[in-house]
């Protein structure tokens, strides 16, 4: 296991002591310091007995349940582990008050259980925010075929999930058909030294990549030399939740479910959405008022922003897709009142890849603008296209018109349900700058809708909300968590990608003033791009140079 240099601990022992921390001082003051239970039926001893047992068997079931290894749950598992777990612990503390004569009262059940779900949850959401991705585990992937780049893709665009690919392993010829070349780290037959040279932890295997007799030898090799063996399903967008594996004639063969939400989670979804928001309009009232007056007073300009998004499939009478709808969403005006003036001489600053604008840094972003931001106020305006029945709760996230032309057609599968407040993508890569971790995530969410899946994701960004805001006051010294899209305008053509670069415009060792001329010969361009790859190329870091390379004209598609 490798971590940031300067930590002193990798992010899983924090989240070890801030569960333990959390759960103690909540059983502690439930237990002992609220003496709900007069010391005449129970001791102080006893009650510290079965505080140190329902800390105990809480955290051992976290372990148990993984939430302690690598790669990391996604939030809305992480959260949903997290609440049956503590539950289950405080069920098992009251059996053992019972074992053992001693009085636990259901209000001290009733207190301390919710009060623990919440600590803990909100002390790994700080954990979370302090101490970043760290504790990587390093892998390689065994095969170089399809699967392979997928998977590759996969764990790359998805830093969150704490694997960091070394590389892969297999057939060069077939490596170099898929565009893993550059990957490629060496054969099968040579698995465990490339994997004790390049200190690999662990090894993800893609079956469809080998015949069956050398599948067993790969996985016997390594069980052998003392590693665990993950095995890639081949299948996408499919949550883990649906698969199962069962034995027939001791093998095991896996059963994937069928997934087909109820009517009726249609109907809550859709009550969810009205009860919801309007309590959460009527206690944010103030909060409004307030921000609408600080927006005006700003700049005088308009308070609210409106632009025009898309929302769902629109079919005709014999059920095919004709198009999709649009409606007007609202937000607090969070940028100046010549924010899409701006925009077109900032397209070549932008952060994201795709068809996606977001800069971590926007000059047009107000001084009041940033603060609700930070804060997540100027999407409360939303709550209002809830109620009128253009948006809910949850979603994905409301696409602009340009960004739905940009889409290909398994991504416009998203607008089969209504765009949200909160998603999936908010909560699990809020920070990714991966156009490919939105679409896949986008895509997860509506092939796997359940009503269970909406409150997990509720319960991940109220809890987000809360760590925002109890660490508000000490944001200067935290890495920026702001990475919703921006506002943007439309442009006239609609076009939001990053332009092309002929790379035979660069050579290996360029001339001095090549980086200029190479960003005047390529329009969206900037010098600072040429200037990284020149400097690698002027070294002789060949293989830091066809890195980069690769990656600048992965960023810039055509």
């Amino acid at each position: 296991m490798s971590y940031k240099a300067g930590s002193l601990l990798p992010r899983w022992h924090w989240n070890v002591i801030a569960d333990t921390a959390a759960l103690f001082v909540v059983w502690a003051v439930v237990l002992v310091a609220t003496n709900l239970t007069e010391p005449a039926y129970r001791s102080d001893a006893a009650s510290w007995g079965l505080v140190l047992f329902a800390v105990g068997t809480t955290c051992a079931g976290y372990w148990l349940r993984s939430l302690y290894e690598t790669p990391r749950l996604a939030r809305t598992d992480e959260i949903s582990r997290l609440m049956s777990i503590t539950t289950m612990g405080a069920g098992l503390t009251a059996v053992a008050a019972s074992f053992t004569n001693l009085d636990l009262g259901a209000r001290e059940l009733l207190l301390a259980t919710p009060a623990a779900i919440a600590a803990v949850i909100l002390g790994r959401g700080v954990v979370g925010r302090l101490k970043g991705p760290d504790g990587n585990q390093r892998i390689v992937i065994v095969g170089t075929g399809a699967e392979a780049k997928e998977l590759l893709h996969l764990l790359r665009d998805h830093p969150e999930s704490a694997l960091s690919v070394v590389g892969v392993i297999g057939n060069a010829g077939v490596a170099e058909e898929y565009s893993l070349a550059k990957h490629w780290l060496g054969p099968v037959n040579n698995l465990i030294g490339i994997m004790e040279r390049d200190s690999v932890t662990g090894a993800i295997i893609t079956p469809t990549g080998f015949r069956n007799k050398q599948f067993r030898e790969i996985t016997r090799t390594l069980f052998t030399a003392g590693y665990d063996v993950h095995l890639s399903t081949g299948v996408t967008h499919i949550y883990a939740g649906r698969f199962e594996v069962r034995p027939v004639v001791h093998e095991p063969l896996v059963r994937l479910t069928n997934h087909s939400p109820y009517r009726i989670e249609v109907i809550l979804k859709r009550l969810l959405d009205i009860i919801g928001a309007s309590i959460i309009l009527f206690l944010t009232l103030p909060l409004m008022a307030a921000t609408a007056i600080a927006i005006k007073i700003e700049d005088r300009g308009p308070v609210l922003f409106r632009q025009v998004r898309k929302r769902t499939l629109v079919t005709d009478s014999t059920g095919a897709v004709i198009g999709v709808s649009e409606f007007e969403m609202l937000k607090f005006r969070s940028m100046g009142t010549d924010a899409e003036e701006q925009r077109r001489k900032l397209v070549e600053q932008n952060e994201r890849s795709g068809p996606i604008f977001k800069m971590t840094t926007d000059p047009r972003i107000t001084k009041v603008g940033r603060l609700i931001r930070e804060l997540s106020i100027d999407e409360l305006p939303q709550l209002i296209n809830v109620l009128r029945g253009d948006m809910s709760l949850v979603g994905p996230r409301p696409a602009l018109i340009s960004e739905e032309e940009a889409f290909d057609e398994e991504h416009k599968r998203r607008f089969a349900v209504k765009p949200g407040i909160t998603g999936l993508w908010q909560i699990e890569a809020r920070s990714n700058r991966e156009f490919r971790a939105y679409r896949r995530l986008d895509l997860h969410y509506v092939q796997n809708w359940s009503l269970g899946l909406d409150l997990k994701i509720l319960f991940a960004t109220a809890a987000y909300v809360v760590v925002e805001l109890m660490l508000f006051p000490f944001r200067r010294l935290l890495p920026s968590s702001v990475d919703g899209i921006t506002e943007t305008a439309e442009t006239d053509d609609g076009e939001e990608r990053r332009p092309t670069i002929d790379l035979t415009a660069i050579e290996k060792r360029p001339q001095q003033n090549a980086p200029l001329a190479v960003a005047e010969a390529h329009e969206g361009v900037s010098v600072a791009e040429v200037v990284d790859l020149t400097q690698v190329a002027g070294s002789d870091d060949s293989e830091r140079f066809d890195d980069l390379v690769v990656d600048l004209t992965e960023s810039a598609p055509g």
